[in-house]
């Protein structure tokens, strides 16, 4: 996440949920925010895709490779952690609109059947 930290606008993680070499991690930055979806290779995490509420759907994560068993934990212990934060907080998750693939230098691709399908 350090890519996308800048002085002026700090990047704040809130919660993250891991289940083998899947996460989600919700985040925020100035009046922005959304969701991230990390992949593990090794000891090394990276950020595959940024979305809003989608990646608080189980078949979304199936969508993205992950397994079925992992999905729906994902998505059920992300449900949990932001219950503890406050709604003001959960609500700027979603505003990101659509889904866009990170690519390695923290570029951002939109992804939508004019673009890169999901896997």
């Amino acid at each position: 996440f350090e890519t996308f930290d800048k002085p002026e606008t700090r990047l704040l993680v809130d919660a993250v949920v891991v289940e083998g070499d899947s996460a989600v991690a919700d985040w925020r930055q100035g009046e922005l925010g959304g969701r991230a979806f990390l992949t593990r290779k090794g000891d090394a995490w990276s950020i595959s895709l940024c979305a809003g509420d989608a990646l608080k759907d189980s078949a979304t994560l199936e969508k993205l490779g992950v397994s079925k068993a992992n999905a729906e934990a994902l998505s059920k212990r992300l449900a949990a952690e932001e219950t503890r934060l406050s709604p003001d907080v959960v609500a700027r998750f979603s505003r990101f609109d659509g889904m866009a693939a990170v690519e390695a230098d923290g570029s951002h691709s939109p992804l939508d059947p004019h673009h890169k399908p999901i896997p």
